[in-house]
């Protein structure tokens, strides 16, 4: 089998030749080590949208204020901004820069971010989907990522990501009819991408995300709905549907979870890490769910003979038969930001590696005929 061959067996619930190694692509950078790792069986995930949004009736000017690159936006409600850091270091080298100022800051920024949601025109271009999955081959996995974050996700990015995180908390409780107006027109403009979602090409959706910063009632209040509606929908147009759960206290989400209805389960940190283990989630989701594990990669300090043992120890926890796969999904290679560490993670990655090859590898067993073909 090869990369492609292994991940879809997963995916559609029959029998692959090994776990599958697939981290996100943007984990490795080219070259000659991922090229080896790929010669060795690894496959890498790409995530791209192939609807993007716009607002066409509002203008963008963009600026850059020293190492801050600083957009700003005109609606006929008022101006917003937000600013991002730039040459924030490697994990950020391909990506905005690190979110310093949201771009609601006070009770004057709501009407013109609720025209901006509003404005919101979708496009679609399915040239993105069969392009990158030429350029794979058998050697990659599309996602769609139009849908990375549920509707309350969507709240906290418009405040900053992490920079407004506190007054995103705080307006909640002092101005909660303006914040669910905002919740109300988020849910209006993603019903909208949900529908070009589910005539999208790709197979494999990106559906929302877990990141534990806000408790498991929270999640119910405000996504599950939203959840419980789409992902039938979705599922019944042949969708395969995963959330992105990359909480570290997980534990705390585990029977939530198991009511979603989710295809995959992606970016579960174990511990020590995390604070649930795979047997632990299997017992709650079963067989079926697939685990898309997040490798946590502390365990590389260890060294590679540590890291080898961790994994096979990893893989015998969740014994074939049951839906594994093992990838990097927050940080992988591109977290090595001096020569040691990046020594010990070429070194850890090459372990895992040789743990598939050892543990992670297994036959492939005929399926039994029907009795009523037995003479």
């Amino acid at each position: 089998m090869n990369f492609q061959d292994r991940i879809n067996a997963v995916l559609h619930h029959s029998d692959p030749d090994q776990v599958p190694f697939a981290p996100y692509i943007e984990c490795f950078p080219s070259g000659e080590y991922e090229r080896m790792l790929r010669n060795r069986g690894m496959g890498l995930v790409v995530r791209k949208p192939t609807i993007w949004a716009a607002t066409p009736h509002v203008p963008v000017e963009k600026t850059v204020e020293g190492d801050l690159s600083v957009t700003v936006y005109h609606t006929p409600k008022g101006d917003v901004r937000a600013a991002y850091k730039q040459h924030a270091g490697r994990l950020y080298i391909d990506e905005a820069g690190i979110c310093v100022e949201g771009l609601l800051k006070g009770l004057q920024d709501y009407e013109p971010i609720l025209y901006m949601i509003e404005d919101t025109v979708f496009s679609v271009d399915n040239s993105l989907y069969s392009d990158t999955v030429r350029d794979l081959g058998g050697d990659g996995l599309f996602t769609e990522y139009g849908c990375a974050l549920t509707p309350y996700g969507h709240t906290r990015y418009i405040f900053g990501e992490s920079s407004g995180f506190d007054k995103w908390i705080f307006e909640q409780a002092d101005h909660p009819k303006e914040f669910a107006r905002l919740f109300d027109t988020i849910i209006a403009r993603e019903e909208r991408r949900m529908e070009l979602i589910a005539g999208s090409p790709s197979e494999y959706i990106r559906f929302g995300d877990i990141d534990g910063s806000w408790g498991p009632e929270v999640v119910r209040r405000y996504d599950l709905p939203f959840i419980k509606k789409w992902i039938p929908y979705l599922q019944s147009k042949g969708k395969i549907c995963c959330v992105h759960a990359h909480a570290i206290n997980l534990a705390f989400f585990k029977d939530l979870i198991g009511e979603m209805g989710f295809n995959v389960v992606e970016a579960f940190t174990p511990p020590p890490v995390g604070n649930l283990s795979i047997q632990e989630a299997r017992a709650a989701w079963g067989k079926d769910t697939i685990i898309w594990v997040n490798f946590p990669e502390t365990v590389f300090y260890q060294g590679p003979q540590a890291t080898r043992k961790y994994t096979l120890e990893l893989l015998a926890s969740d014994p074939p038969g049951n839906r594994l796969v093992i990838g990097f999904t927050e940080m992988g290679l591109w977290g090595a930001s001096d020569p040691e560490t990046e020594r010990l993670f070429k070194e850890g990655i090459l372990a895992i590696a040789d743990a598939i090859d050892e543990g992670g590898k297994f036959p492939i067993q005929p399926r039994s005929q029907s009795s009523h073909l037995n003479p």
